[in-house]
């Protein structure tokens, strides 16, 4: 475990499991959240790459933050 330090920021996230030959998936859930939500995007998105391929050669255990940037008070 490891803290984590972002900058403050209003966000539609996910944490993708494995490799990421389908990260999309993930994207595409998180759109879908956002959407169903009435959070407005800011045309933004963000990886943050909690265990990767510079942590470990193997991609089961690869975690990616995925994070939709949305429009701060709109819900």
């Amino acid at each position: 475990m490891r803290e984590l330090d972002l900058p403050s920021r209003t966000a539609a996230v996910a944490t993708h499991a494995g490799p990421h030959d389908d990260l999309d998936l993930t994207y595409g859930a998180v759109g879908s959240f956002a959407t169903r939500h009435g959070l407005r995007a800011q045309n933004l998105v963000e990886e943050v790459y909690l265990v990767g391929p510079r942590d470990t050669d193997q991609p089961e255990r690869w975690r990616t933050l995925v994070a939709w940037l949305t429009v701060p008070g709109h819900a």
